[in-house]
This record gives structure tokens, sequence and C-alpha cells, in this order.
């Protein structure tokens, strides 16, 4: 029963990111701005940084693969992102001390680096007429305050989890 927990947190995050932008997708709050949840990804990310590594990117290869068939166009972006971030939030919590900060600013990089990424190749390949300030003022940063509110949300139950199971499988 506890191996199917950490699947279905995660299949929780992915749901949770499409009903989220059912629900308040026309919501008069967000006015102009396209808020993007990253919920999978600041799940993934946390998983990097309290769980076992090699697991975490495991799971974002295998969520990032069910991204792209799910939302996007293109097979294979988010199956390569999602690893990338898992690991590079693996390596930058080695470099730094583990807290509730340390681990917001490495959730921002890490959405903030997806973002970006899908921004260029959205121009690169759909040629996608948005300037750099209009991606920043109408994505980016709305974003990035949403995801933020979600990982404050968030952050003490999972990662209190995460290092439980961490610890029970550690011992078997």
């Amino acid at each position: 029963m506890k191996r199917i927990l950490l699947p279905l947190a995660l299949f929780a995050c992915f749901y949770g990111e499409s009903l989220f932008v059912d629900l308040f997708s026309t919501a008069s709050l967000f006015k102009d701005r396209l808020v993007i949840p990253h919920f999978l990804l600041i799940a993934l990310t946390l998983m990097g940084i309290y769980f076992f590594r090699n697991t975490a990117i495991m799971y974002a290869a295998a969520f990032g693969l069910i991204f792209d068939i799910y939302y996007t166009e293109i097979i294979g972006v988010y199956l390569f992102l999602f690893p990338i971030s898992v690991y590079i939030a693996s390596k930058m919590i080695k470099l730094l001390q583990v807290n509730v900060l340390t681990a917001a600013l490495i959730v921002i990089i890490n959405i903030s680096l997806v973002e970006w990424l899908i921004y260029g190749l959205n121009i690169l390949l759909f040629n996608v007429p948005v300037r750099m300030m209009e991606f920043l003022e109408n994505r980016l940063l709305p974003s990035l305050a949403l995801n933020l509110i979600f990982y404050f949300i968030i952050f003490v139950p999972y990662t209190r989890w995460l290092q439980h199971l961490h610890k029970k499988l550690s011992s078997e």
C-alpha cells in the first residue's frame, strides 16, 4: 500500500493542474494573465530533494511522458524537462542548506527554467509572437506567484511524508 501512495499523490498533482485551469480559467481574478499551475513539477522537485534522487528522476520521466501525451503536441518536451529539473534540484540542494526557503528558491528556479524553455520552443517551433516583457508580465510572474502559494501550502505535510517514506524504505 505504501508503494502506491506516492504515484497517487503525483497523479493528484497532475490532475489538480487541469482541475485548477478548468475551475479558474474564466475567473476575473487573473484578468489577462495566463497562470500556469506547475503542481506536479513542485511535487517532483521536492521529491528530488527529500526522497531518493533516482526514484524521483524515474517518476519525473514517467510523468513527463504522461504530461506530453495529455497536454502537448510534441512528445518529449516534458519527458526531457521534468527529469532534468529534478536532477538540477537534487544537485543544487547539495550546495545549499536544506530548509523551506532554499527549497522554495530551487522550486522557483525550476519553474522558471521550464517556463523559459517552453517559451523558447514555442517561439522557435510555432512562431508564437510573444515579446519577452509580455511573457514575463502575463505568464511567468503570475505563474510563479500561484505556484509559490501552492508550494507553501503543501511543503510541510508533503516533505514530512517524503522523509518518513524515505526512512521507512531505507530501513527495509
